[in-house]
């Protein structure tokens, strides 16, 4: 992957000041911006195979799926938060 796509591509598509870092985040790890690093953070923890097995043996599924359906929204708005604050 590191080989097909050139790192300043996606630095100038994820890098410090994009308004468009923030919500793909979730699909690269390095260079990004501050908010877009925070929204990475926040949501994949949360979003990750164990955490959410994890929360199906302790929550019922509407539980599971409310999670997962306020975690992408609440990565995005800490990240655009992020971005504005560092």
């Amino acid at each position: 992957m590191i080989r097909a796509i050139p790192t300043g591509w996606v630095t100038g598509l994820l890098g410090q000041g994009q308004s468009g870092a923030t919500p793909l985040a979730a699909l690269v790890d390095g260079g990004m911006g501050t908010g877009a690093a925070l929204a990475f953070l926040v949501t994949g923890a949360g979003a990750s195979i164990g955490s959410v097995s994890g929360l199906l043996v302790i929550a019922r599924r509407r539980v599971v799926g409310l999670v997962l359906a306020i975690l992408p929204a609440g990565g995005m708005l800490m990240g655009f938060a992020g971005e504005m604050i560092f």
